[in-house]
């Protein structure tokens, strides 16, 4: 779980289907990390406010490929999240991941498909089934927003790649998305931006 749009989302609908949700927040050495950490305290207290089946997150660490200049692919993002997010599940007995993946970057690993094949590794190395649930494939940030607005605390959700002051910075290409997914769909944009592109 991310402070992002989508993972608070993704915790919603989970919750909302009184599902046991534990969230796991992966640092990986971003500079945005601290930031984002803050926000995801704030969002998570609200969360445990509004629902009781949703556990204290825990914080993981690893190191990861970064991206390259200017660019979001993260290299093996999604096979690396799952792997050590299955690590933290299993001992607790869980089998069964979520990923707010919605497969519109054109990335290697962002597929229902390559989801199926990680379902397939992970389980067979651990000998034990493994789920992996993308509930939101397909669909797009407008959609998302639209459809849990009245239920997520966007406010307190937060997604930017440079933040300042503690704020998003309103010019990064997170931002923007941001942006453009509440514009999208109808929504007024609850996030207070350093800068307005």
């Amino acid at each position: 779980m991310s402070a992002g749009v989508e993972s608070a989302s993704l915790a919603v609908y989970y919750l909302r289907k009184n599902t046991f949700v534990f969230p796991v927040y992966v640092r990986c050495g971003f500079p945005w990390e601290e930031v984002e950490r803050k926000w995801l305290l704030r969002l998570w207290a609200r969360l445990k406010k509004d629902y009781i089946r949703i556990a204290p997150f825990r914080t993981v660490f690893l190191k990861s490929l970064k991206p390259a200049e200017g660019e979001l692919e993260i290299p093996l993002r999604n096979l690396i999240l799952s792997t050590l997010v299955t690590l933290e599940a299993v001992k607790r007995d869980i089998y069964t991941l979520a990923v707010g993946s919605l497969g519109l970057y054109p990335f290697p690993d962002n597929s229902r498909d390559y989801f199926d094949s990680l379902e397939e590794v992970i389980s067979k190395g651990l000998r034990k089934r493994i789920k992996i649930e993308t509930p939101f494939m397909g669909l797009e940030k407008h959609e998302i927003i639209r459809r849990f607005a009245t239920y997520v605390p966007y406010e307190l959700t937060f997604s930017c790649i440079s933040p300042k002051r503690s704020l998003h910075c309103g010019r990064c290409i997170k931002c923007y998305e941001r942006k453009e997914g509440f514009k999208s769909a109808g929504v007024e944009d609850p996030t207070v931006y350093c800068f307005q592109l």
